[in-house]
């Protein structure tokens, strides 16, 4: 017979409490909550955490419209590179996607939005998206250009540049009269700035939020890195949902957004902004 051992005893007896306490739902732990920061600024609500662990969480949504990070080769190819100045490229910082990531992100998205889906991607990882979101029976469209003439050269002089992400858009049955849409979209002057290396144009959101998105709707993005889907939504009186996993750019998301209820679109009627509140953990 092995030793009695008291402070293994305890130990299992602190362990059965926590637990029971847990199953009541009366232990106030932090580590109950899916986020570990929640901001509300106007009709943005930004969470801190993974995506993966906060959207089962959210209940549905309307729309989503997200650039999530690409494959591995457009991150090897951008970290690798050198811009037209001959300067260095800052690293991406943050990590690819791979084919066996789209299934579980499918799954998630698909089980909470109720509407369009819009996922920017590149080349390679466009056909699992596509395979993804068909097995979670949406009806998904040919892959829209978004073309950035200009926004790279390839160094080696051995073919053509890659100037051009993809949006894969997909639909439920009952966005069947939503309308004509664009087939692509195309940068234009003012386009190039960026808050964030990888980040997406503020005026591509913006047209992309008016599309996929109806007066009162709610717009989540599960990736939001600086917040740029949730500026656009700001400015054209959306409701909108934000998660970020890097608390030094989610901080830029929050401050890029007050800036942008600050400073609203002179043609788009919003509601006065509330103070911006940080739920406590505890």
């Amino acid at each position: 017979m092995a030793e009695y051992n008291p402070s293994d005893d305890a130990k299992k007896c602190y362990d059965l409490a926590v637990e029971a306490k847990r199953e009541r739902g009366d232990a106030h732990w932090p580590e109950r909550l899916p986020y570990r920061r929640k901001e509300v600024i106007g009709d943005c609500t930004l969470y801190l955490g993974d995506c993966m662990e906060i959207m089962p969480t959210l209940g549905a949504v309307d729309t989503i419209l997200t650039d999530p990070p690409f494959s591995e080769r457009t991150h090897k190819g951008h970290d690798a590179g050198t811009g037209r100045d001959g300067a260095m490229r800052r690293q991406l910082g943050y990590s690819a996607l791979t084919s066996s990531d789209i299934g579980p992100i499918s799954d998630r998205l698909s089980a909470i939005c109720s509407g369009w889906i819009c996922w920017i991607t590149d080349h390679t990882l466009a056909p699992s998206i596509e395979a993804e979101l068909r097995r979670n029976g949406r009806y998904v469209f040919a892959p829209l250009p978004f073309y950035q003439p200009g926004r790279s050269v390839r160094l080696t002089g051995d073919g053509p540049c890659s100037w051009t992400d993809w949006i894969i858009a997909s639909r439920t049955s009952a966005q069947i009269k939503w309308g004509t849409l664009p087939g692509g979209y195309v940068a234009g002057e003012g386009w190039k700035s960026k808050d964030r290396m990888g980040g997406k144009p503020v005026p591509l959101m913006t047209s992309m939020v008016r599309d996929y998105s109806s007066d009162g709707q709610t717009v989540l993005d599960p990736f939001m890195g600086a917040g740029t889907t949730l500026v656009a939504c700001a400015k054209l009186g959306r409701r909108a949902v934000g998660i970020e996993i890097d608390e030094a750019i989610f901080d830029i998301a929050c401050d890029r957004i007050r800036k942008a209820y600050a400073q609203p679109d002179m043609f788009v009627q919003t509601t006065p902004v509330a103070q911006p509140k940080q739920e406590p953990l505890l």
